[in-house]
Formats: structure tokens, C-alpha cells, sequence
């Protein structure tokens, strides 16, 4: 019984692999003609699902990843099947394949002699499957294909292909085979961008690969027809149909609505809000004055950064302010088209085109200090160096729409970090007589005061355009220039900031006195007002060499052009020469307007933009949220490995384990009780049956229940339970509800004698099973029979008494 018990199994296993049988033991077996075409659309329906992280991640290394993942998802599903292995052993395999191999494919950066993997590196194949996904979608795409995050196309290829064929090859259903690919297609399509990865092979070659599939399958099904007559004329109609879907699916979806280029893709990382928030740092315009003269920072002759790479004449920016807010120039969580900062990797994809530069910077001893980090251009990478360089990198938030960078770490003297970047010199250091500007101002608050001075500085001036230049044209001309002078002089009237009040006695005086500071963002403020979408930009221009020190740091505005893009109007534009003091006939008038020189009351505002550096930081470290405990992101790596890579694979694996069982009671228990009562009795020997197989045992298929009853171990008496269930059926009569119970206590006693006979590990294969589950009574509906003749209803009734 036992050798024949053998060859059944193998025999079965071979079928459901798709297998024929081969001469010696082999672990992937012969796939047949039909596993074949399987595998073949398999392999092209996944391939194109994950196509949609074509936009997600920049280099080629994703690509080998999810290649390599779909290979070994089909070999791994191509031996469960072959083995017969249970769904259970089958995932456990694709999770061993995962931390076995996902090191030297994906996540290759902390190896052990350039293959092995270490405890870094099992510890992000654990997390990134449970956090990767959030990093990722906050990420700015597309995301550098050389860390961790690597592994989300890994995994996806993986277990998306094992799957997709292990899908098809275990279940009969035509329709059950195009869930997971389709599943994998709208995943990767959410997940993705709004640029589309690919919307006609995504879109129209998908469908048109899935369809075939499905007619395909369907066709195994399906009796030949006058012994095969027939097949030509389908063959032809489902290719005219697919023809005409491929014809209309490429010329005239692309008039369907949602199609047009303008509209927005509904896409998950559009719906999430990074996790930071730039207010917390301060506007690098509030501290302006610690880079002029005399100061007590005493950086105005001090060498605050040295550059290398740069062409001579390139601003360097320190951060863009686009917001607002009566009190300060600030940068924005998002800018005006809704861009927020999004943490990046050293690699960032370029967004426009220009010269391409690598630039070094190195912050000296007594140099800059803050949490923007100083670029030039269009950053599109970032590489950090020294003993903090790793600090630095982990946390680098880039707006693309300002091209500002912000560093949590804060950039300190002694670090050194280059940057790629595309230089597009969009910018004048003299003011442009035309230039195409957008219309639209961006500023909330109400400006009116600027109203009655703007009119007497444009004059005659027609467009906004040439009242902004007439405007700035006035500031250079006529103004002075002051940075308040020392504690005994008289420009200390002259004092710091930029607020709604500040700048109101700045236009409201009879000369115009200020330093960048006042200049730039009342040239802001008025661009805006005269319908021009115009920010402030923080920086510097260095000087030869590269040196940059206090007195290069400047203010100067942008406009945007209607083309989208941003140009700089250096403080050369507007700015007056350094050289010209304020009149000192007018200081006593000024000082009776202003009377006690105070600032301006701080109020409620945050530290962000009224403090200086270090209050604003302080202010920040004790409003600190307490952290909590439930946030997987804060716990030690220890517990991130022990929670991630041990304890919830277990959880999961006991939880899986405890649902089949369970369902598998109470299917046994609702057949039994429920139901006509003649099908009770047979479904409690069909249960017992499909538990038996389960087990090892080699109940024949289309045998009477007393033939299959006698396949069943000697030990084991199954055949009063066959002779029960023959007689509910067959007998004279309608049989009690309480005999298929009676019959259910008789099969659980059985059942617990063959586990008993077989070995722990073929009770666990049993255990995790789900084919119980999925058994179905496949004998036609009673309403559906007609009346056959006497000889056709004894052989009906003899298949009756099979399981």
C-alpha cells in the first residue's frame, strides 16, 4: 500500500506542476506544453506590471532586482508544485529566498566580503517590507536605486510571480489566473508617479496579453467541437477581437476623460504629507545682520565657506522664502504650485537642462552655521563627507520647486560635502527692459501700504513689468545703504528686520535706508503687489577662488516667467552702492516718527520666525513631542529585528495556522447541519476524504465511498461511515438531521486515528492545507437533472455513491 500510496502522490504532484514524468528523480520536473504557456504569460504579465517603477527610482540596479526576484519566484513555485509542497511551506521557501538572496541582488551595500549578508543587512530586508513602502512614496521621486529601498521591487518580483504562476498552475479557474497580475498592475500604477510609467504597454499590451491568457485557458476547458471543427473559426474571432480592443485602446483612449496631459493622476504619494516641517527652523533672513559690519558675530571679513567647481559669477543659494506672513520672509512647506520638501538620496533625477557642474564645498572653522545647506543650481546630487557625513545624509529634505535643501542636522565648521548640479543662469545682474513675466501675486497679507509709493516711483510706466523695474530702478538710485551702524552712531535708527511695521517706515521715510535685508523684500512685496509672482532668495556670490565670507552674503528677489521657471534679479539690480550712507539732516525727523527704537512685539508666532538661530532651536528642543512607544520608526535597531525579522513572521505564521484549522472545522460543522439532509451525510464523507488526501493517504478518485473506504489505512475503520452515509443517501426515505452529526463524531474519530498514524511534520502539511477549503460539490443542481433512462440513472446513482 505504501508504494502505491508513493506513485499516486508523485503522480499527482506531477499533474498539478503541469510535469510529465521523467525517467529519474528530478526537483524541478518536465513542465508540460500547457505549464509552459503559463509560465510564458506569467513572466510577460509581471514583467509589465512592474514597469511602474520605471518612474519611482533612478538607475538601472532596481531593474536586475525585480528581474532576478520574478526568476526565482517562478523556480521556487516551479518546485512547490512539483513536491507538492503546502501553501504554507511554499511562502516560508519564498521568505528564505528573501534573506538568502535579497543582500547580493538588492540590498548590497553593508556585505560581507561583497556576498554575504550581514546583520545590516538582513535587518533592512526585515524593516523595509513593513516601513520601505512610507520612506519611499515620501521619498522624492525617483528615488536613488542603490539603498535599501531596492528591495520593494526585490520583493514585489518575487512574490508577484510566485503568485501570478503558482495561481494558475494549482487552480482549474480561467478567471482566478488574472487576479494577482492585475493586482500587481493597479499596486504598481498607485504607487507610481504623477508621470506615467508607460501607459500603452500598462495599459493596451496588458490587457491584450491577459485576454489571450484567458481565452487560452478557457479553451482547455472547452470539449472539441465535431472533433475539433470549430477551433479555426475561434481562433480567428478572438484575434479579430483582440485586433479591434488593441485598434481602439491605442486611438481612442487617449480621448477618454482623465486622459489629457494637464489633468492629475490619482496617486497615493500625492495624497501623503511628508512627515517634516521646515517652520521649525528659522528664516536665515531674520539673522542677516550676523554677516555685516560691525557685528558680534564678526563674520563680515571671515571666511564663512569655500567652493570649488562653480563657475565665477554663480549665486549660491542658502534658501528661497516664498511666504509671507507680516513679520518674516519665510520658506514654505510647500511652494505656490504645492511642492513640499521631500527627503532625497545622494542621487537626484535632473528637472531641467544646462550646464551640468560638480561642485565641493568645506565650511571652515568659525564659518556658516544652520540648517540650510548652501547649493547652487539644480541640485541633482548630494554627497556628504567626514565623520558626520552619515548624520547629514540620512536626513537631507530638498524642495524642487525652490531648490532649497534643509539639513535637521544643521551644517557645522569642519564638514565637506559636493554637489551635482545643472546650472541654467537664469539670472541678470542688470535689470532686463522686457522680460515675459507671469501675472498672479502670491502674498496674502495686505500690502496697501506700498500703494501710494509705488505710483510715484513707476511713473509713467505702462505693464507691471516696467513699473517693477522703474521700482527697482528707484531703490538703487535714490536710496541708501545702512547696516545700523555701531552702538554710538547715527545710522542706529536704522534697525533690522522686515516686518509689516519695519518696512512701512522703510517706504514711508524721506530717504530709503536699509541693507538687503529691507531692499529685497520690499522689492518682494511689490513685485506681488503689482501682479508678479516674486520670492527672496538667501545666499551668496563668491568671491574668486571660491572664498565666500560675510560681506558676500546678499538678499535678492526672483519673478517668474511664464514659462514655468524662476529668474533671479541679483542685488546689483536694485540694491544702491554700499558707499552711500543715509543724510544725516533727516535722522532727527526720523527719530520723532519712530520715537523709542523698540522691535516690533513678537506675539504668538513661532520661534521660526522671529528668533534668531539659537533661540529658535532652544524654543524647538522644548516643545519636543514625547515619543510614542507605538512608533515603530523610533524603536532601537535591536527591537526593529527582533519585532520585524523574528517575533512577526512568527505571529503571522501561528495566526495563518490557527485561521485554517479553524475554518476548517466550521466547514465540516455547517456541512453537517446544514443543508438537505441527504447532502449532509455526503458531505461529511466528501470532508472526511479531502482530509484523508491531505494526509497522504490515496483514496482513489471516482470510486464508490466503500472502494475509497478501503484505501484507508488497515488501523483505521472508515467503513461504517461509508456504509452511514450510502444508506442517507440511498435509503428509502429522508434521513434524520441527527445521523449526519452522528456521522461527523464518527469522522473526527477517524480523522484522529490517521493523524495519529502519519509523522508530525505530514500533520503540519495537513494542517496548513487550504485544498478542504476549496472543494466544491460539482454534481449538477437537482433543478438542472432531467430524467435519464433507467440505465443512465442506475450508472447517475453509482457516481453518486463516489466522493
Amino acid at each position: 500500500m505504501s508504494v502505491d500510496a508513493t506513485a499516486s502522490r508523485r503522480s499527482r504532484a506531477q499533474d498539478r506542476a503541469g510535469g510529465q514524468p521523467s525517467s529519474g528523480p528530478s526537483l524541478l520536473g518536465m513542465p508540460s506544453r500547457e505549464a509552459l504557456v503559463d509560465l510564458a504569460f506569467a513572466l510577460v504579465l509581471v514583467a509589465i506590471a512592474l514597469v511602474g517603477f520605471r518612474t519611482g527610482f533612478i538607475g538601472w540596479e532596481w531593474i536586475l532586482a525585480a528581474t532576478v526576484g520574478v526568476v526565482l519566484g517562478i523556480l521556487v513555485t516551479q518546485v512547490a508544485l512539483t513536491r507538492a509542497w503546502p501553501l504554507l511551506a511554499t511562502v516560508l521557501a519564498l521568505v528564505a529566498v528573501h534573506f538568502v538572496l535579497g543582500g547580493p541582488v538588492a540590498v548590497r551595500g553593508d556585505l560581507i566580503a561583497g556576498f554575504v549578508p550581514s546583520l545590516q543587512t538582513l535587518t533592512d530586508l526585515a524593516v523595509t517590507p513593513v516601513t520601505g513602502w512610507k520612506e519611499w512614496l515620501t521619498l522624492l521621486p525617483p528615488v536613488d536605486a542603490r539603498g535599501p529601498l531596492v528591495a520593494l521591487p526585490w520583493l514585489t518580483g518575487l512574490f508577484g510571480s510566485a503568485a501570478t504562476y503558482g495561481v494558475a498552475r494549482r487552480f482549474g479557474s480561467v478567471g482566478g489566473a488574472a487576479v494577482a497580475p492585475v493586482v500587481l498592475l493597479v499596486g504598481s500604477i498607485a504607487l507610481g508617479t504623477q508621470q506615467p510609467a508607460a501607459k500603452l504597454v500598462q495599459g493596451v499590451l496588458f490587457a491584450l496579453v491577459l485576454i489571450l491568457w484567458l481565452v487560452v485557458r478557457a479553451a482547455r476547458t472547452r470539449a472539441a467541437l465535431q472533433n475539433g471543427a470549430g477551433r479555426q473559426a475561434r481562433a480567428v474571432t478572438g484575434i479579430a477581437l483582440i485586433a479591434v480592443a488593441a485598434l481602439a485602446g491605442t486611438f481612442l483612449g487617449q480621448f477618454l476623460p482623465g486622459t489629457d496631459e494637464t489633468s492629475a493622476r490619482a496617486v497615493v504619494r500625492d495624497r501623503l504629507t511628508p512627515p517634516y516641517d521646515v517652520a521649525q527652523f528659522t528664516s536665515p533672513l531674520s539673522g542677516f545682520r550676523r554677516y555685516t559690519e560691525p557685528n558680534w558675530a564678526e563674520l563680515y571679513d571671515a571666511e564663512i565657506l569655500r567652493v570649488s567647481g562653480l563657475p565665477e559669477g554663480t549665486p549660491l543659494r542658502f534658501a528661497t522664502l516664498d511666504n509671507y506672513d507680516g513679520l518674516v520672509w519665510g520658506a514654505a512647506d510647500r511652494a505656490m504650485d504645492g511642492t513640499p520638501f521631500q527627503q532625497v538620496g545622494s542621487r537626484i533625477a535632473p528637472r531641467v537642462t544646462g550646464d551640468k557642474v560638480t561642485a565641493r564645498v568645506t565650511v571652515p572653522e568659525g564659518g556658516y552655521e544652520g540648517a540650510w545647506l548652501p547649493v547652487a543650481g539644480s541640485a541633482t546630487g548630494v554627497r556628504f563627507d567626514g565623520a558626520r557625513g552619515d548624520d547629514l545624509a540620512e536626513a537631507l529634505w530638498l524642495n524642487t520647486a525652490t531648490e532649497t535643501a534643509v539639513v535637521p542636522a544643521l551644517v557645522r565648521p569642519g564638514d565637506t560635502y559636493s554637489f551635482d548640479a545643472v546650472l541654467t543662469r537664469s539670472w541678470s545682474t542688470t535689470l532686463p527692459k522686457e522680460l515675459p513675466v507671469e501675472s498672479g501675486g502670491q502674498v496674502a497679507e495686505d500690502t496697501s501700504f506700498l500703494d501710494a509709493r509705488l505710483d510715484a516711483w513707476s511713473g509713467q510706466a505702462g505693464s507691471p513689468w516696467e513699473k517693477f523695474v522703474a521700482v527697482a530702478q528707484t531703490m538703487s538710485s535714490d536710496g541708501a545703504y545702512t547696516d545700523g551702524g555701531t552702538a554710538n552712531s547715527y545710522e542706529k535708527v536704522y534697525l533690522p528686520g522686515h516686518g509689516l511695521s519695519r518696512l512701512s517706515r522703510f517706504v514711508g521715510s524721506t530717504q530709503l535706508a536699509g541693507n538687503d535685508e529691507q531692499y529685497a523684500s520690499t522689492l518682494a512685496l511689490a513685485g506681488n503687489r503689482l501682479g508678479i509672482p516674486t520670492r527672496v532668495v538667501m545666499g551668496a556670490i563668491p568671491e574668486g577662488g571660491g572664498v565666500v565670507k560675510g560681506k558676500d552674503v546678499h538678499a535678492w528677489v526672483e519673478v517668474k516667467v511664464d514659462n514655468g521657471t524662476w529668474h533671479a534679479l541679483l542685488p546689483s539690480t536694485f540694491l544702491p552702492d554700499r558707499n552711500k550712507k543715509p543724510n544725516e539732516q533727516q535722522l532727527k525727523s526720523e527719530e520723532q516718527k519712530v520715537g523709542a527704537q523698540v522691535p516690533p512685539p513678537a506675539g504668538v508666532n513661532p520661534p521660526s520666525v522671529l528668533q534668531g538661530p539659537d533661540q529658535a532651536q532652544n524654543a524647538t528642543d522644548i516643545k519636543k513631542k514625547k515619543r510614542n512607544p507605538l512608533d515603530f520608526g523610533a524603536w532601537p535597531l535591536w527591537l526593529k529585528v527582533l519585532v520585524a525579522g523574528l517575533l512577526l513572521p512568527i505571529l503571522l505564521a501561528l495566526g495563518a495556522y490557527g485561521l485554517i484549522r479553524w475554518l476548517k472545522a466550521r466547514r465540516r460543522r455547517r456541512h453537517a447541519t446544514s443543508g438537505p439532509t441527504t447532502s449532509r451525510a455526503a458531505w461529511v464523507w466528501r470532508d472526511l476524504v479531502s482530509d484523508a488526501r491531505s494526509l497522504g493517504v490515496a483514496v482513489p478518485r471516482g470510486a464508490t465511498r466503500l472502494e475509497q473506504a478501503r484505501a484507508f489505512p488497515e488501523a483505521v475503520s472508515a467503513e461504517p461511515i461509508a456504509v452511514g452515509a450510502n444508506a442517507a443517501v440511498f435509503g428509502p426515505g429522508e434521513p434524520g438531521p441527527e445521523v449526519a452529526t452522528t456521522l461527523l463524531d464518527e469522522a473526527d474519530a477517524v480523522r484522529r486515528e490517521l493523524r495519529g498514524s502519519v509523522s508530525r511534520w505530514r500533520r503540519l502539511r495537513s494542517d496548513v492545507s487550504i485544498r478542504p477549503l476549496l472543494e466544491r460539490d460539482r454534481r449538477p443542481h437537482p433543478t438542472q437533472r432531467r430524467l435519464p433512462a433507467l440505465p443512465s440513472l442506475r450508472r447517475t446513482r453509482g457516481a453518486e455513491g463516489s466522493a
